[in-house]
């Protein structure tokens, strides 16, 4: 575990485990790297090498108020990258997290990276815009950001319910509960706004690497057909893995198909 310091002073939380061919995890909204942990488990196993990181705002990152967009985030995992002084990396993006993963590789010039993973992306578009009606309502999205507002222990808790499509433990719902209550609140609305408005279409035709998207048939919060389709037509090099079996949270629906995919195309 360490802190690596961001171009603008904030430490940004690493875990860094294992001594193969890297696997850079980024997570999703509002969660942290921790939300990887049966990901870690059995990609450790497997001869990986698995990097956490924790976006700031978030889990054991300093949580600054102020700037939590795309570009943000991006250049936080560059400092990363640089500091580790990766090569070869899978770059493994959920949700937001892979919002995060599309604007570092066209901003960053898919620096350290040399195939892209994106799981259940949050990208490239969300809600809907002038050229994009098929995306949600944001009224189907501002809810969830006026919960955090105002209740967030009660918004995270519905959020998590959200997630999955197979039954999950009560205490496995409570966990990913606590994940969420580590953020800050203001990261949490901040960082919202990002992925419900931020348009990443153009970033598509700077990514050369092969990527996989991995995407979930059932999800209810970043649809399969305004994100997971529209990422493989607008990715040169991308093929659609459908989760018959996963709502959005597809790294615990199909924790073992998931692992595998992983491992394959990491490896």
């Amino acid at each position: 575990m360490a802190y690596i310091t961001a171009d603008d002073g904030v430490d940004v939380f690493v875990r860094d485990l294992g001594e193969g061919d890297p696997i850079v995890f980024l997570h999703g909204w509002p969660l942290n790297h921790r939300m990887f942990e049966y990901q870690f488990t059995d990609l450790l196993e497997e001869g990986f090498r698995c990097i956490g990181i924790d976006l700031r705002g978030y889990g054991e990152s300093d949580k600054p108020y102020g700037d939590y967009s795309y570009d943000r985030f991006a250049d936080d995992v560059r400092a990363v990258l640089d500091e580790l002084d990766i090569h070869g990396a899978t770059l493994a993006g959920f949700s937001m997290g892979g919002g995060t993963a599309t604007r570092y590789m066209s901003r960053h010039d898919e620096a350290h990276v040399d195939r892209l993973a994106l799981l259940a992306p949050a990208s490239p578009v969300i809600t809907e815009k002038p050229d994009f009606p098929d995306g949600l309502a944001e009224s189907d999205v501002n809810p969830l950001i006026e919960g955090a507002r105002t209740d967030r222990a009660k918004m995270n808790a519905e959020f998590a319910a959200m997630l999955f499509h197979t039954d999950q433990s009560d205490e496995l719902l409570h966990w990913i509960w606590s994940l969420g209550m580590e953020a800050a609140g203001h990261a949490t609305i901040a960082s919202a706004e990002t992925w419900r408005d931020a348009d990443l279409r153009p970033d598509m035709d700077d990514i050369t690497v092969p990527t996989k998207i991995y995407h979930g048939t059932h999800d209810e919060v970043t649809p399969i057909e305004i994100t997971g389709e529209v990422l493989e037509d607008g990715i040169e090099n991308a093929e659609l893995i459908r989760f018959e079996n996963s709502g959005h949270g597809l790294v615990t629906d199909e924790t073992e198909k998931i692992n595998e995919e992983l491992a394959d195309f990491a490896g």
